[in-house]
């Protein structure tokens, strides 16, 4: 356990959230992502593939087009399971980070000072992978955007992809060099 990490009791909201968070992402690989891997000949889905293109975008596009039942499990994770996780699991890293913040050492400075910074890195994580998944309920069955929408909304999802999992990345690298890295000395 991390030094200082309260108990359950003493910190309900932040072990709630990481349970939440858990287990809506259990949820997720297990009830939709390996089902619908199986419904559309092995793809990933978008929200989980940060090396899609805008053009394996339209692809996947069309094989939903085909199978209704894979677009409807997509649908059904973003008004199900995703409608939660990005709330919970922002949450949990922000609790977190303010958690091991006091007393941690960043490039040999106190960390504190840095606080409301890192604050928003988990935040921007939660605005942006509820961006994405709009963006996806708008670019796939049985949305039928126009053509010049659907080009907009295929290149901002390989971009909100991509930022998502990198605030999230970055927020936990941080959280772990927070909690494990060198403390700060008390200025003399």
């Amino acid at each position: 356990m991390v030094a200082g990490l309260p108990g359950p009791r003493q910190a309900p909201l932040l072990w709630g959230s990481g349970i939440v968070s858990a287990g809506l992402l259990a949820w997720m690989n297990l009830g939709f992502a390996s089902p619908f891997a199986g419904l559309t000949g092995g793809r990933a889905m978008p929200d989980l593939d940060i090396e899609t293109t805008a053009q394996s975008l339209f692809g996947l596009r069309s094989v939903l087009e085909t199978r209704p039942e894979a677009a409807e499990l997509l649908r059904a994770m973003h008004l199900g399971p995703d409608l939660v996780l990005p709330a919970a699991l922002s949450l949990f890293l922000f609790l977190l980070m303010r958690r091991v913040v006091p007393g941690a050492s960043l490039y040999g400075r106190p960390a504190e000072r840095l606080l409301p910074m890192l604050l928003t890195l988990p935040i921007a994580y939660g605005v942006i992978d509820y961006i994405e998944n709009i963006s996806s309920l708008m670019l796939f069955p049985p949305s039928i955007p126009a053509p010049a929408m659907a080009d907009l909304l295929a290149g901002a999802l390989v971009w909100l992809t991509r930022l998502k999992f990198l605030f999230l990345v970055v927020s936990v690298i941080l959280i772990l060099r927070l909690a494990f890295g060198p403390k700060a000395h008390a200025q003399d």
